[in-house]
């Protein structure tokens, strides 16, 4: 495993570059959600790392406005920098970001496989789940942390520090929530696609969220090992579920 740099936009990427010595197989990026740190696909990138050279890297750093469309070049940058194309993958925060990079650089993307992000905008009853990503925001500002991460499902040590934290809920949250992707720019492409959600996710509006993405791209829609942090929960069952399905992409 290597760890590089590239410099794009004002901002420096730090990227890690894992095969195993008896070669190289396709390029596959994945793109990190909550705070896009690389480390929460090391368990991943290892189990892949036979099949596929693993690139990871940490998104652009907390602190800035959340632009998905610099996101998505971002990723873009960090492909280039080792090849000219890649195979993608992208979790929760990290698909939105996926599917943007498919519809703004799709000369960079062979498939893309996107398991449970977020398109609340899309669903039936999005205006539930709008006011709930509001009221998020409304307890950060009123009741403080806590119990704003409370709401949103998560805790303090789902991030590397209680600053990072806060910034995601100031920033990537609200920005991912209400994001809209441009399903129809991805269909456009051609880009083999598949959208995932976790076996034990439930009736979730991620879960949801995967079912009516697959429904708008005319895709295929495949549930995955675990729930939503299944690629780390479930890595030695997620890692042969993810190839299996990146494999039968690329024969479409």
């Amino acid at each position: 495993m290597n760890t590089y740099t590239v410099r794009h936009e004002g901002a420096e990427l730090r990227y890690e570059l894992r095969y195993e010595l008896r070669g190289e197989g396709p390029l596959l990026l994945l793109i990190a959600g909550r705070g896009g740190y690389r480390t929460r696909y090391a368990s991943l990138a290892r189990r892949l790392a036979g099949s596929y050279a693993v690139l990871t890297y940490d998104r652009r750093g907390p602190g800035t406005d959340f632009d998905m469309g610099q996101q998505a070049r971002d990723a873009a940058a960090v492909i280039r920098a080792v090849a000219p194309r890649a195979a993608v993958f992208g979790q929760g925060g990290g698909g939105s970001v996926a599917f943007e990079l498919a519809a703004q650089v799709p000369d960079v993307v062979t498939e893309l496989v996107v398991h449970e992000a977020p398109a609340i905008t899309l669903l039936p009853d999005a205006p539930t789940w709008l006011a709930r990503a509001r009221q998020v925001r409304t307890t950060h500002e009123r009741d403080g942390l806590d119990a704003a991460l409370a709401l949103a499902g998560l805790t303090r040590t789902d991030f590397p520090d209680t600053a990072a934290a806060e910034l995601f809920l100031a920033g990537e949250f609200p920005a991912v929530v209400l994001h809209t992707p441009d399903l129809d720019a991805v269909r456009r492409t051609g880009i083999p696609v598949m959208t995932a959600a976790g076996e034990t996710s439930g009736d979730t509006c991620l879960e949801r969220s995967a079912r009516i993405q697959a429904e708008h791209l005319a895709c295929r829609y495949a549930r995955f090992p675990g729930g939503h942090q299944g690629f780390e929960s479930d890595a030695d069952t997620f890692a042969p579920a993810l190839c299996t399905t990146l494999a039968r992409l690329r024969r479409l």
